[in-house]
């Protein structure tokens, strides 16, 4: 099963008397794993066991995980470091004298100053209501699993579509092979007459029948039919990493397609190849959003 990289989950979750707990996580599209928390003052020490849980679940995607708290009437107090004021505002007076400005040293100027506010935990004791922040964020990842599931779904479906579409057209170039090698052999034979009228008719038909082996695409087709078979498995969900799987054989099936344009020369097959391009680059852009 496929699974998008786009994602969202909440939960809301009471807190007794202390009030509730508002837990969000977004996921988007990114090359690797990227997690970011938000968390309250006095909660960081979360942060690692929610990202070991965004990890056991999550392997590609940027991702959000907040954390809010609501009715929060308990709070860790603040310390005022007086000594570390005053060295600051000397400091300051200083640099004004120095620079020859004017103007008041404002209590928020100095508050603001790195080290002048402490926030002190009361005591050392976990947070008496810890174990519903940890099922909130549980919650709140399940939720947000589901709708990438869901997501992918979709974005299976499209995908299947696309490789239809690619074999499909595939089908129409070997259809068409029998036709445009003996429309080559027939130019290449004229105009080898044409360069050299002294050459008979079964020499520049030799000829043109080498040149014509040089524009061979078995290898190119083969090696497209294989690309397409694992594309098609990849968009079913059934390898690792599809995501990544579905990006590296975008690339190898458009090798293979370039091949068979440049090599064929023929009107018809061109229009095909450009047809083929379209939709290998869909499904570079679906693949992008896949895990």
């Amino acid at each position: 099963m496929l699974t998008s990289m786009t994602g969202f989950g909440r939960s809301e979750v009471s807190l007794g008397s202390s009030g509730r707990a508002v837990v969000e996580i977004h996921t988007l599209n990114h090359r690797f794993l990227e997690v970011e928390c938000r968390l309250p003052e006095g909660l960081q020490h979360l942060e690692d066991p929610i990202r070991k849980a965004v990890s056991q679940s999550i392997r590609r995607g940027r991702v959000r995980a907040s954390l809010a708290l609501k009715g929060i009437t308990r709070r860790p107090p603040a310390v005022f470091e007086t000594v570390i004021a005053r060295q600051y505002v000397q400091s300051l007076k200083k640099l004004q004298r120095e620079l020859k400005l004017s103007g008041p040293l404002s209590l928020e100027t100095v508050l603001g100053l790195p080290q002048v506010v402490r926030v002190v935990q009361q005591d050392s004791s976990p947070v008496p209501w810890e174990g519903p922040l940890r099922q909130g964020v549980a919650k709140a990842l399940a939720q947000t699993l589901q709708m990438r599931r869901r997501e992918g779904q979709r974005l299976s479906l499209g995908l299947v579509r696309l490789v239809d579409t690619l074999e499909s057209l595939e089908k129409k170039v070997i259809s068409r092979l029998p036709a445009a090698q003996a429309e080559l052999k027939e130019k290449f034979a004229k105009r080898i007459q044409d360069l050299a009228p002294s050459a008979g008719s079964s020499e520049a038909a030799a000829e043109a029948a080498a040149l014509v082996q040089g524009t061979d695409v078995t290898e190119e087709i083969s090696r497209l039919q294989s690309h397409l078979s694992a594309l098609r498995q990849a968009a079913l969900g059934r390898t690792e990493n599809s995501g990544r799987t579905m990006e590296f054989l975008s690339q190898e099936i458009q090798r293979e397609v370039n091949t068979l344009g440049s090599k064929l020369r023929d009107e018809k097959v061109i229009g095909w190849v450009v047809q083929m391009k379209n939709q290998i680059e869909k499904v570079r852009e679906q693949a992008a959003n896949i895990e």
